[in-house]
């Protein structure tokens, strides 16, 4: 059997149903048999970049694996954008790309260029296989390693003539490789639960680990039992549901909300699983971190520890520690008597920010308002980067798990639109990207790739008309403003003929009281659909550098 057929045959055995790509003469090898399968769907891209991205996020909606493909060369090098996004959010997804003959490897062959060592930092692993007799097991490695621990995405390189090449392979005797991620000791789960119950105002911080691990309804049980506030990452943004009683929504610089901050300065013992205290979460670490305990409990052993030492770190696997947490809590029957737990449901009321501008030119609060009121809670919601991605953070409703699909820790500008296309693909359910007018026109091209293939996605463009988070930081950091206002992407920049051309639905709109019937149009439509509104360029988004000074706009 060629080695390309047993590839795409391992595919198919370890559960990938979607390949993300674009053919190439360095991958036409393998591109033979994928074409030739039942089990595999192909959408072909028109970015290398945005194959990694949908395949990124058909995993980040369902929790399946895709796989993202794509031809040597510049085709190669357009995949390390997406290889990075995956890996800092923990995104497992096996990127195979192809690769000259290995007599011209390291000889500036055509299109030759060494990925797996230029993707190395940036993965969780790489591989360039020049044997062909180790494809098999260099793909069942692969895809044990972008499932196992802290997931990532896992690349491999293959060279055509090992494409090409004849191996001994039988597909009956093939099966995924079997991990074991690990537990907690159960000494570390007593010392967990008595922690917590010394505290006089203890809090449970859920990061996008538990998504990942499929423990959130475990979580929230959690802290019903022991009776804590849930304060969300912004990767775990939900995970439980907005009017549950123990929300207290995101702590942060950025994409964090008042009732969170508040929460949290109040605490006095963080119960953190899951989660990496990264720095747009945490902001200066002496305030984060204050007088306050920290439990931090992760399944990467790199994690604990790495931003600031915890009073207790549990090396484990999120839904086993969660399990044990909860059967030691439940077994000791205490719960915290929080100061501010009672009063949560009047506080996420009380310091919600503003979003019902009725005004013009469009406060962009109000288009989150909006979109809060139109789309059901089953929706999904992709966004990439900058001034728009942080509003969202703050502002948005989000009552399920997977149904908010960021791009957290990379604030990929160009994201939005193929995460929304391989989110829709794996689920079905009907996706929004929102965004910026700039970030709009990075992989506006995938807009065909939508069209061609049905998916109909829907972006929101929240049009200021600037690089609205980089003239705030120039304004407020250094007091002056240099080439961010783009003042032509209200005027002269057509968004609508843009959508048109790529066989989509499109519409501006510049009186709030239109959104409504704008998005009911573009659902309504049955295509993927632009929706640009144009807002008020001078908006600013609260942020800070601490989480105890944190400016309100």
């Amino acid at each position: 059997m060629k080695a390309a057929e047993a590839i795409v045959k391992i595919l198919e055995m370890e559960g990938i149903d979607a390949v993300y790509g674009i053919p190439g003469a360095g991958i036409n090898g393998v591109y033979k048999y994928l074409g030739q399968s039942a089990v595999l769907r192909h959408f072909c891209h028109r970015h290398e970049e945005a194959c990694v991205h949908a395949a990124g996020g058909h995993f980040r909606a369902s929790g399946k694996m895709a796989v993202a493909m794509c031809t040597s060369g510049p085709g190669a090098t357009n995949f390390v954008t997406g290889i990075y996004t995956c890996n800092i959010d923990s995104i497992p997804v096996v990127a195979v790309t192809g690769q000259a003959v290995v007599s011209q490897l390291g000889k500036d062959a055509f299109q030759c260029v060494d990925i797996a060592k230029i993707c190395a930092p940036v993965a969780k692993k790489t591989y360039c296989v020049t044997d062909p007799k180790r494809v098999p097991e260099v793909f069942a490695e692969a895809f044990r390693i972008a499932r196992e621990g802290k997931p990532g995405p896992v690349l491999v390189d293959l060279p055509l003539d090992v494409q090409n090449a004849d191996i001994d392979f039988d597909p009956a005797k093939y099966a995924p490789l079997s991990f074991e991620n690990p537990a907690p000791k159960a000494e570390d789960i007593v010392k967990a639960i008595d922690m917590v119950n010394k505290a006089k105002n203890p809090l449970l911080l859920m990061g996008g680990g538990v998504l990942l691990a499929g423990a959130e309804k475990e979580c929230v049980a959690l802290a019903e039992t022991l009776n804590l506030p849930v304060i969300t990452t912004y990767m775990a943004k939900g995970a439980i549901p907005v009017e549950h009683p123990l929300n207290a929504g995101h702590c942060g610089i950025q994409v964090g909300q008042p009732i969170g901050n508040k929460v949290f300065l109040d605490s006095d013992l963080v119960l953190g699983i899951g989660c990496r205290f990264t720095d747009r979460h945490t902001g200066a670490i002496d305030v984060y971190r204050g007088a306050r305990k920290f439990i931090h409990i992760n399944v990467e052993a790199s994690e604990i520890g790495k931003i600031f030492p915890a009073d207790l770190g549990i090396v484990a696997d999120a839904k086993k520690a969660v399990d044990a947490l909860l059967a030691e809590a439940k077994k000791n029957g205490k719960k915290s008597a929080h100061v501010d737990v009672a009063d949560l449901p009047r506080l996420r009321k009380e310091l919600a920010r503003k979003v019902d501008y009725d005004v013009k030119p469009i406060h962009p609060h109000r288009v989150f308002a909006e979109l809060n009121k139109f789309f059901d809670s089953e929706t999904l919601f992709t966004t990439g980067c900058g001034i728009t991605q942080i509003w969202s953070g703050q502002l948005q409703d989000i009552d399920k798990p997977r149904r908010y699909l960021p791009s957290g820790g990379a604030g990929c500008l160009g994201y939005d639109i193929p995460a929304a296309f391989g989110a829709t693909v794996a689920t079905g359910k009907r996706s929004v990207a929102v965004m910026g007018d700039f970030g709009f026109t990075f992989h506006v091209q995938e807009l065909a790739v939508c069209a061609a293939n049905k998916i109909p996605v829907v972006v929101v463009v929240v049009n200021n008309a600037y690089l609205g988070l980089i003239r705030q930081n120039q304004k407020y950091a250094y007091q002056y403003e240099c080439d961010v206002a783009m003042p032509e992407n209200q005027g002269m920049m057509d968004y609508v003929k843009v959508a048109e051309g790529f066989a989509c639905y499109g519409e501006r709109v510049f009186d709030p009281a239109q959104i409504p019937a704008a998005l009911d149009r573009a659902v309504k439509s049955g295509k993927p659909a632009v929706i640009d509104i144009v807002c008020d360029p001078n908006s600013d988004c609260s942020m800070g550098a601490a989480l105890d000074n944190v400016k309100e706009f």
